[in-house]
């Protein structure tokens, strides 16, 4: 099901509306930006509270927006949103694992958090890291003139100079009590798709990765990843959506129990002084 002002992905060979199936609630848009999505995802019937650092609401409408660093604390109380969406907005933020915690704090337990990101994942942006050592050929050179893009006070607005991959995007996820996570992506870059061929090889090379990783783990009696959790991660990596994919689209689900859920986070479930379990290259 498709609604004006949706955030869409690709699912099944099919473009839907993410949040149009998904039970109405409490839903906190941070950072908000113009707020366009805000109003949006109100019109769909979403109780929505916004934050940004520089906010921009007209005062025309009955939209609530809160003047707030989404990098610190936010003036929020704990376990009172049924979804957090952060809407191309955790690449600007400096410190991304304490948003994840925010995030988490501020949701019940069984909400979710929705974050969209550009993807650094697909194979024309490995390219353009391997050619210039940077993930976007078109945003010229990171660098503190052009990139860093206003101040509030001591609070600076950065540009994308923290974006983030997969693999981080996972871990901080998992740490801050995030579970059930799922990858989409709304539209495809033609240069990744003439990059398909070499899809074979990166598979092997992940599997060899996880292979050669838990055998040393094994060896000096470290803990290693079970099968199941990189089995996840390489299909997640693999998926048309992160080798594909433009934008980087997570769906999350806060864990009843954030702590057992950190606990979790330890995949192995075993001590620091037991052996970890090795990941089979014949599974």
């Amino acid at each position: 099901m498709r609604v004006a002002g949706d955030i869409l992905v690709r699912s099944s060979g099919r473009t839907v509306g993410l949040f149009a199936s998904m039970r109405r609630g409490r839903l906190l848009d941070v950072p908000c930006g113009a707020a366009e999505q805000s109003r949006a995802l109100q019109r769909l019937g979403f109780d929505v509270v916004s934050i940004d650092l520089f906010p921009k609401n007209s005062g025309s409408d009955a939209l609530r927006i809160v003047r707030a660093d989404a990098s610190q604390s936010f003036p929020l109380r704990p376990a009172t949103f049924d979804y957090v969406l952060s809407r191309e907005g955790i690449e600007h933020l400096e410190n991304q694992a304490g948003f994840a915690r925010e995030c988490a704090r501020v949701l019940r337990p069984g909400g979710k958090l929705v974050v969209t990101t550009p993807n650094v994942n697909h194979l024309a942006a490995r390219l353009s890291a391997f050619l210039t050592g940077q993930r976007n050929l078109k945003r010229g050179l990171v660098n503190e003139v052009q990139t860093l893009r206003g101040r509030n006070g001591s609070h600076l607005y950065h540009g994308h100079v923290f974006l983030i991959d997969y693999y981080r995007m996972r871990y901080i996820l998992r740490i801050a009590g995030f579970e059930h996570l799922q990858v989409f992506t709304d539209r495809y870059s033609p240069t990744s798709l003439a990059l398909a061929p070499i899809t074979p090889l990166i598979r092997a090379s992940m599997r060899y990765a996880a292979w050669t990783a838990a055998r040393e783990n094994l060896r000096k009696h470290r803990n290693a990843a079970p099968d199941e959790v990189t089995r996840e991660i390489i299909r997640h990596v693999t998926s048309s959506a992160l080798l594909f994919g433009k934008r980087m689209i997570v769906v999350a689900e806060r864990a009843a129990d954030v702590e057992s859920a950190c606990e979790a986070a330890d995949p192995s479930g075993t001590r620091k002084d037991s052996p970890g379990r090795r990941f089979s290259q014949a599974s």
